[in-house]
């Protein structure tokens, strides 16, 4: 994910975070994803496609006679996929710039709605885009889950994880957007809605907490400052995100889904 809103928390040149993220999440992506009813031939849409992981395992859904649309403000690492004739990489902001009406099978977002000031414009938009009994697909993490689990750093991951949330918040990060998904998109009018939400052990040195790591080495301009953290703080936290002996449960990961119901059209002017 790299859709931005007016004031994005990370830096533009952030590949090591999106591919850490893909290497923690996508397994249950694809897992998620694959128990829909999407046929070859179907039409894709791959919204704020980040590193391109899953935009390319969609082609292989999609088949030659489909079409994946993987879009992204930056789309330097989608452009360098390479081999997928039904791949249409597309430079876009999904906050300002239009979607197709009634266009697609499958709709999926992961890491986006959060970060975005216009989250329910966007959902908006986003059904709009579905075709009468496409799907659409949201993930968005929840930070109840994130708390510690080894004695070791378990001061230093409470304190540093208070205060990255202030920022989050002050950045208009919605932290708890997770699990407001399902009656996001009930409220959309979508039917057969389900949800799962995916909580890891991230141990030292594993991808959930290099995914960590790298953000806090990101937001390091954010969170130190007065009654914030000290540059110590960060550091020692920085240290034990590549530690084996430290552990902390993630963020509940909350995928949800639904269906756009069969003989209804997507709202009008919403794209």
């Amino acid at each position: 994910m790299s859709e931005q809103p007016a004031e994005y928390l990370f830096d533009a040149d952030e590949y090591a975070r999106i591919h850490a993220a893909e290497r923690l999440f996508d397994e249950g992506t694809k897992r998620l994803i694959g128990a829909l009813d999407i046929v070859p031939g179907a039409r894709c849409l791959e919204v704020g496609a980040g590193g391109g992981s899953i935009a390319d395992w969609l082609c292989d859904i999609a088949g030659s006679s489909g079409l994946v649309v993987a879009t992204d403000i930056d789309t330097r690492s989608l452009e360098a996929i390479t081999g997928r004739p039904n791949l249409e990489v597309r430079r876009h902001d999904i906050v300002k710039d239009p979607l197709e009406l009634d266009h697609y099978d499958l709709v999926h977002v992961r890491l986006v709605l959060e970060h975005l000031l216009e989250r329910d414009a966007v959902l908006e938009k986003l059904v709009a885009a579905l075709r009468p009994g496409g799907w659409i697909v949201v993930e968005d993490v929840d930070y109840v889950s994130g708390v510690p689990v080894s004695d070791l750093g378990a001061v230093e991951h409470e304190r540093t994880q208070s205060v990255r949330l202030e920022v989050f918040a002050a950045g208009g990060v919605a932290h708890y957007l997770g699990r407001e998904l399902p009656a996001r998109l009930r409220a959309q009018g979508l039917e057969d809605v389900g949800n799962e939400g995916r909580v890891w052990i991230m141990e030292g040195g594993t991808p959930g907490a290099e995914w960590f790591r790298i953000s806090m080495a990101h937001l390091r301009g954010r969170l130190v400052g007065p009654d914030r953290l000290t540059d110590a703080e960060v550091d020692k936290m920085l240290e034990l995100f590549e530690d084996p002996n430290w552990a902390a449960f993630s963020p509940i990961m909350v995928t949800a889904w639904g269906r756009m119901p069969q003989g209804r059209e997507s709202p009008r002017g919403s794209a």
